[in-house]
């Protein structure tokens, strides 16, 4: 019997980038505790555990990654740190009875609201969709427990959709979220923050400050700003900052 969809979430863990920071025994496991503590968390809340989760590192770590991953309890069945090339032996294994391929964007070190895969598995896009894309989120420092409702134009989360015969026979697009606005798309989880970008003690993207940089005099509430739909020009909103801790702890309650 031919599944519809198979929901892959693909995490990029040290095996991009030119520093060489990421392949040390001091980095890796310093990512790894944040993964352990947020990202799995997130993921083993998840309402659907239909979904596959591959966690890809550069080979040249492998030992000090699995030296470090047995310091740990073993992951869920689902869940696995992988090399590239073994990551994409799994894939066609795994879309051999598939007709579509969702390849979901999560970094490891932040989070999905519990409810995103079982959402993902219930939306109807059209045919023609190859970009699905959640505009919504929250900005979670931890380091000093500030949270704050943020609006991201291009989000590296989402997904992209993916023939699975294609894929097999190496035909498939090498679409990512970078494209999703140059691609057929449809916007999902309208004003409804699904997930959390992560700042923590080694960020090198963004900071907290940053982000209260991007606050808009003309827009009191970051979720309720429309859809930007323009590939051309940049679109990011903060606020408001959630101040109640007991709120705090609520909407942290939904992510991990």
């Amino acid at each position: 019997m031919v599944q519809e969809k198979k929901i892959v979430v693909e995490m990029l863990f040290n095996n991009w980038g030119s520093s060489p920071e990421r392949l040390t025994e001091h980095w890796i496991s310093y990512r790894l505790g944040l993964f352990m503590n947020y990202t799995l968390k997130s993921l083993m809340l998840q309402t659907s555990q239909d979904f596959s989760c591959y966690a890809l590192y550069d080979p040249k770590s492998e030992a000090v990654v699995h030296k470090i991953l047995d310091l740990f309890p073993p992951l869920p069945a689902n869940i696995r740190f992988v090399t590239p090339v073994l990551y994409k032996s799994l894939l066609k294994s795994e879309l051999r009875d598939t007709s579509r391929m969702y390849r979901v964007y999560l970094s490891s070190d932040d989070m999905y609201h519990k409810d995103f895969i079982k959402k993902l598995h219930l939306y109807k896009p059209q045919r023609e969709t190859v970009a699905l894309i959640p505009q919504y989120g929250y900005a979670y420092d931890s380091v000093r427990g500030r949270l704050g409702a943020f609006f991201f134009w291009l989000p590296s989360y989402g997904a992209t959709i993916l023939n699975a015969d294609d894929y097999l026979k190496g035909q498939a697009p090498r679409h990512t979220w970078r494209d999703a606005l140059k691609i057929s798309r449809e916007f999902i989880n309208i004003n409804e923050p699904v997930w959390i970008n992560h700042i923590h003690g080694q960020n090198t993207a963004t900071t907290f400050e940053n982000m209260l940089g991007w606050k808009d005099s003309k827009v009191e509430n970051a979720l309720l700003l429309e859809p930007w739909t323009d590939a051309n020009r940049s679109r990011a909103c903060f606020g408001p900052e959630v101040t109640d801790p007991d709120e705090i702890k609520r909407i942290l309650s939904q992510f991990y």
